[in-house]
């Protein structure tokens, strides 16, 4: 069984920690680029199976990047994707791509500012996370 914990929440960035049977099987990253495609990731999928005419109707790219310390299985490759692809809202404007990484001392770091702006800039995102307060990071709370 697969379940989530949400590790941030920013504007444009979220990242989870994805647990398989109680045991970390990847963090996943959801990006708003609020920029449109490249012609690189129009090459991944799902764009690749799309016509070059809707492709270029879309003007925001949300990118789902999976990153573990090791290759995923295909199943656990495919059911993360799956199950990610349903948390972006895709419209004729909006759509995102997903792609995997490898990130050998991924779980060699705690949750911290430091080891996410780590994974960021492995994916090649431009995202910069700047530092903040601890008493500014959300928690979910019944006060």
């Amino acid at each position: 069984m697969i379940s989530l914990r949400r590790v941030l929440k920013l504007r444009d960035l979220e990242i989870f920690r994805v647990l398989k049977n109680g045991t970390i099987l990847s963090y996943v990253l959801i990006e708003d680029t609020r920029k449109p495609f490249t012609e690189e990731d129009k090459k991944l999928d799902p764009l690749c199976y799309m016509d070059e005419e809707d492709i270029n109707r879309i003007l925001n790219v949300f990118r789902i990047s999976i990153i573990n310390d090791e290759k995923l299985s295909e199943e656990d490759s495919l059911q993360i994707r799956i199950y990610f692809s349903d948390f972006v809202n895709n419209t004729n404007l909006t759509n995102f791509i997903t792609k995997e990484y490898i990130q050998e001392d991924l779980y060699d770091h705690e949750n911290s500012i430091k080891s996410f702006n780590k994974m960021l800039k492995n994916i090649g995102s431009d995202y910069i996370i700047e530092e903040f307060d601890e008493k500014n990071w959300i928690y979910l709370s019944q006060d």
